[in-house]
């Protein structure tokens, strides 16, 4: 009796995976319906039906949650990754901007006063002609 039984259950079991499989079948069926008639020809009712087959046992999508989970984690990677450049940016150009502030500081401090050098002979001349200080001479040459 438990034998009959155990019969009885694999056929409704095959009858619902054959019923589902029709369903895939006509859905994909009117997927390629979509399609430019050049793909149309290639996709075979064999083809479409050995793909229903696939879908039915369940290892794509396995696959697929797999892939997903692997894109995840390499987007965060890629993310986090992105975060830590910009933060390690934003710190070299705000020691960029220092030494460019300690730069303009010291020239200055250096503009308010002659600087020490050889002044030549010219540059009384030169003060002379047009008639400036010959501290103001010091600071175009």
């Amino acid at each position: 009796m438990e034998r009959y039984a155990g019969a009885l259950e694999e056929a409704a079991d095959g009858a619902r995976q054959q019923e589902r499989h029709y369903q895939l079948l006509s859905a994909l069926q009117s997927l390629v319906k979509e399609l430019p008639s050049s793909f149309q020809q290639r996709l075979s009712y064999t083809t479409l039906s050995d793909l229903a087959l696939a879908l039915l046992d369940g290892t794509v999508f396995e696959i697929v949650q797999g892939l997903l989970e692997i894109q995840h984690l390499t987007e965060k990677s890629l993310y986090n990754q992105r975060l830590r450049l910009q933060n390690e940016h934003r710190g070299a150009r705000g020691r960029w901007r220092g030494a460019a502030r300690r730069a303009q500081g010291a020239l200055g401090l250096c503009a308010g006063r002659a600087l020490p050098g050889r002044r030549s002979e010219e540059v009384p001349k030169t003060d002379q002609i047009e008639g400036a200080e010959p501290s103001v001479a010091l600071l175009w040459r």
